[in-house]
């Protein structure tokens, strides 16, 4: 039959002052007396029929018995520990991010680095495509749109609004001028995806005027022909914005407008409580919240 084990608390005072070589630093651990300490190594003596350390004053060393009682009992306390304890859950976790490549590259990729640093264990997968994916249930899966709501299932939430603008060269509007009403329809690039009825009235262009431009799928392609004098393309100012700071691209007229589309978030009900869902919407709508007072401050600018 086996015999009774002494009491956890000793073992554990024995550990730390095999650890410290000091029953006055295993107190000031354990929040102990030197003294306290002192009889529960000798409690573990009695007990074991051993002698565990040897004394050199306040500084203590294990005997031999002692190191191989120390060597037997370390994996179990550190077993106990992390049954107490578990560690933290440092599971590389996936997120995927279904949006534009425009928004990824002129939005969101200029941003990323901060979510990165915040939340290493967050495996980010970038989906660049047109068609907005439905997730799977239970899928960790966050899509940023520039769209109208849809009546669904889903959560679709507005991240900030945008505004809708003519840009081009210096070049070409040194050319072209600044006047809308002069500019040849074939000068005028095209967005397949965009309607520019909102821009081309605010603009006082005839409802009849189409644009007749070369016409591309994809926003910061279209604004890459417009930056090489190709023509004058309407753009998302969220898209268009690193071009007009570096001064790449120019506003061609005066002429802005809100978007008649909003920036949009959307997920699904099922998902949005996953924890990496739930980190990376809270971080989204902490920047759109930043970007949206860029956006309040460009207004404010264009009114002085």
């Amino acid at each position: 039959m086996q015999g009774k084990l002494p009491p956890l608390f000793t073992l554990q005072a024995f550990e730390a002052a095999s650890r410290l070589g000091s029953f006055s630093r295993a107190a000031d651990e354990l929040s102990l007396t030197p003294g306290a300490i002192s009889r529960q190594i000798r409690q573990l003596e009695d007990w074991s029929g051993l002698t565990l350390f040897k004394r050199n004053g306040p500084r203590v060393s294990l005997t031999d018995d002692g190191a191989a009682l120390l060597t037997r009992l370390a994996g179990p306390l550190s077993a106990l520990h992390q049954a107490i304890y578990p560690p933290a859950d440092t599971t590389l976790k996936t997120l995927h991010i279904s949006t534009l490549a425009s928004i990824a590259k002129e939005w969101l990729l200029p941003r990323l680095a901060s979510f990165s640093t915040a939340h290493p264990h967050i495996r980010l997968i970038i989906d660049t495509d047109y068609a907005l994916v439905r997730a799977a249930p239970r899928v960790a899966m966050v899509a940023i749109r520039h769209g109208a709501r849809q009546s669904t299932d889903q959560i679709c939430e507005t991240l900030f609004t945008d505004r809708l603008l003519a840009l081009t060269s210096a070049e070409l509007k040194a050319k072209l001028g600044t006047n809308p009403k002069a500019w040849p329809a074939s000068a005028m690039l095209q967005h397949l995806s965009l309607d520019p009825a909102t821009w081309l009235a605010a603009a006082g262009l005839p409802e009849d005027f189409t644009l007749q431009g070369q016409a591309y799928n994809d926003a910061d392609v279209l604004l890459e022909a417009a930056q090489h004098s190709q023509g004058i393309a309407l753009g998302r100012l969220s898209i268009a914005w690193r071009r007009l700071q570096a001064g790449s691209l120019v506003l061609a007229c005066d002429t802005i407008c809100p978007t008649p589309r909003d920036n949009l978030m959307v997920l699904r009900e099922d998902s949005a409580e996953l924890p990496e869902v739930r980190a990376f919407t809270q971080w989204l709508r902490e920047q759109a919240r930043a970007w949206q007072l860029e956006v309040d401050a460009f207004d404010e600018m264009r009114k002085t």
